[in-house]
């Protein structure tokens, strides 16, 4: 992760003066995106099977198996841990995808604020990138106890980095 933070911290500005910082801020939010639900393992597809097992059986045929009643998601053949390389693989793509958010902070005060606000806007975004670090580690320490904690914490980044991702192309 790091040597790939690094390792993309100095294409950073020539790429954001090629393609433009609109263009680069969308790829990198889509490539952090894609290491993100990599990192997790792509487990909305076994929430949403969990769902419909338990819907389909539960709600709709009114069954009473008491095993399938009081399965656990960690218990549940459609969850399970990332492979090893999956998680290497989406990790490193975040870990290239986040320079791009981390050093553009100056470029987009460049931009979008009046030189006298410019100092202001660039210490807000660079203390909120701290603000979602710190949110980070409370939140994944607090969700991160068991296996089934971190499958659902990974969920919860991907969807939340999904959104944001959204969000870029929207503007």
């Amino acid at each position: 992760f790091l040597f790939m933070n690094v390792a993309s911290c100095f294409f950073v500005t020539d790429v954001v003066a090629k393609f433009g910082l609109q263009r680069t801020v969308q790829t990198a939010s889509a490539l952090m995106t894609v290491g993100c639900w990599l990192r997790s393992g792509l487990s909305i597809v076994g929430v949403l099977q969990y769902l419909w097992h338990w819907i389909s059986n539960v709600i709709l045929w009114n069954t009473e198996d008491e095993d399938n009643n009081n399965m656990s998601i960690k218990e549940s053949e459609y969850f399970t841990l990332v492979s090893y390389p999956m998680l290497v693989t989406g990790t490193l793509m975040v870990g290239a995808a986040q320079p791009f958010f981390q050093c553009t902070p100056p470029l987009l005060s460049a931009q979008w604020f009046a030189s006298d606000e410019r100092a202001t806007s660039t210490a807000v975004a660079l203390n909120f990138n701290q603000i979602g670090i710190a949110t980070a580690f409370l939140v994944g320490g607090s969700m991160g106890n068991t296996s089934e904690g971190i499958i659902w914490y990974f969920l919860l980044i991907s969807v939340l980095c999904t959104i944001c991702c959204m969000g870029t192309f929207w503007q």
